[in-house]
This record gives C-alpha cells, sequence and structure tokens, in this order.
C-alpha cells in the first residue's frame, strides 16, 4: 500500500492527508486538491503584488506607465515569474512548524532581500560587460530606493503566506 491514500469511512476530507512512505510510516501531506490551491494562491499574490509594484516604480522613477504590452509581454513574464519565487520560498521554509506572523514576516524579509541583491548584482554585471563601466552614482540611489517597496511585497508575502499556513494548520486531520 506504499504511497497511496488511506480512504475510510472515518476519514474525513481536509486540506491533509495521510500516506505509507517507503518505510511503511504514515506521514502527512497536503493533498491534491489543497496543493493546487496553495500553489495558485502564492503564486498569485507573488506575482500579482510584483507586477503591480514593478509598475508603481517605474512610474514613480522613471515617469513612464507600462503598458499591458508590457506587463503580459517577456517583461511581465519573467517579473511575476521572479515575483511568484518569493511567496513559494517562504511556504517551504515554515510550512506547517508553527512558526508565528513574526517569523514570517521577518523570513520574508530576509528572501526578499536576498532577491534583490541577486537582480541588483545582476544589473550590476550586465553594465559592467555590456558598457565596460560602472553605473552611476543615480543608480546607486534608484538600488536603495528599491528596497522600500521589496520590504512592502516581503509583507504582502508573509501576511499571505501565514494566512495560508493558519488555514491548513487549523484544518489538519488526525490519525
Amino acid at each position: 500500500m506504499t504511497g497511496e491514500r488511506l480512504d475510510g469511512p472515518e476519514r474525513e476530507d481536509g486540506p491533509t492527508e495521510f500516506v505509507e512512505d517507503d518505510s511503511g510510516e504514515l506521514v502527512e501531506r497536503l493533498s491534491g486538491g489543497t496543493a493546487t490551491l496553495l500553489l495558485i494562491w502564492l503564486i498569485g499574490i507573488g506575482a500579482l503584488s510584483t507586477l503591480l509594484a514593478t509598475w508603481l516604480f517605474v512610474w514613480a522613477v522613471l515617469g513612464w506607465r507600462l503598458g499591458v504590452d508590457v506587463l503580459f509581454g517577456g517583461f511581465g513574464i519573467y517579473t511575476s515569474v521572479a515575483g511568484a519565487t518569493g511567496p513559494c520560498v517562504l511556504w517551504l521554509a515554515g510550512r506547517a512548524q508553527g512558526h508565528s506572523l513574526a517569523w514570517f514576516l521577518l523570513t520574508s524579509a530576509k528572501i526578499a532581500l536576498v532577491m534583490l541583491g541577486m537582480v541588483l548584482l545582476t544589473m550590476l554585471l550586465l553594465v559592467l560587460v555590456m558598457a565596460g563601466a560602472l553605473p552611476g552614482p543615480g543608480a546607486l540611489l534608484v538600488g536603495a530606493l528599491t528596497v522600500v517597496p521589496v520590504l512592502v511585497l516581503s509583507v504582502i508575502w508573509a501576511v499571505a503566506t501565514w494566512a495560508a499556513d493558519r488555514w491548513i494548520a487549523r484544518a489538519r486531520v488526525t490519525p
């Protein structure tokens, strides 16, 4: 019966289910429907919040309003995928361990700042390779200003992930 769901009249539908692992021990895992819903929730929150933040940031810093063609083109796709990474990594770091909202907020901020650091380092390397020079002083200011929206995004990610974690924890089944 390895890897099969344990169904029966006593089993209630819930966000989790018990299955036997390779050694025959019962382990709890997310049910298929819950996992799908969670993935849609985390990707949706991450992608949409990052697209909105990017749109607002470009508008505030450069004065450009990104159009639908940009937001749903290559730029928007890559921005969405990058943004969806944050809540998904946060979920993997804290799932089902009973962490507090404060833990999710702090961990989310750390993840978001690491992601920002990777983007800024990539931009620095691109400018060095493509232009053969260091970015101007304005780039340092823009990089510093980027910390604020990134931390706001991290709060959105933390609250959304914590809420999903709490919902699953409250609705778990018992063996």
